[in-house]
């Protein structure tokens, strides 16, 4: 599935535009994040072509009062389910138009439910910023590719 900032994402009922697409580099793993915005102001992020299961789409949001320090523990409770750790590591952080940056990431399954619902927290200099939601079937999203007119034509 190719996304590029300017698409339209329709998910759950709601268009969400695109704003920028993050690749991010661990040491033998790499991963995209999609930053899309919906007309009401709701951030979403997700993940493209997730490496464990193609046709799951996780669709995450922030969590704004997770009580938590960096380096976190390999199991967090939220919300009345326990996260395990699933990986770790530095990333290097890139997207178009935008200088690269480092981060640490740290990513979490639900026990059980290895793809369904997810945690994900990234420390970076200014902050840590932690997201979670769960994963959706791709069949769910729709992408409409951003139209572009030529000035010329």
């Amino acid at each position: 599935m190719k996304i590029r900032p300017g698409d339209t994402i329709g998910y759950q009922g709601a268009d969400y535009l695109v704003d920028q697409v993050f690749v991010y580099a661990l040491a033998g793993r790499s991963f995209n994040l999609v930053r899309m915005n919906s007309p009401d102001g709701q951030i979403r992020f997700l993940e493209i072509q997730p490496r464990d299961a193609p046709d799951r789409i996780p669709v995450l949001g922030g969590i704004p009062n997770l009580d938590i320090t960096t380096p976190p523990p390999n199991t967090i409770y939220h919300r009345g389910e326990s996260y395990l750790l699933a990986f770790s590591g530095r990333a290097t952080v890139t997207a178009p138009n935008a200088d690269s940056a480092t981060c640490t990431v740290w990513r979490y399954h639900a026990a059980g439910d290895l793809f369904l619902h997810i945690l994900h927290i990234e420390e970076w200099p200014d902050g840590v910023r932690t997201l979670a939601g769960a994963s959706a079937h791709a069949g769910m999203l729709e992408v409409r590719p951003a139209t572009h007119t030529d000035p010329t034509a």
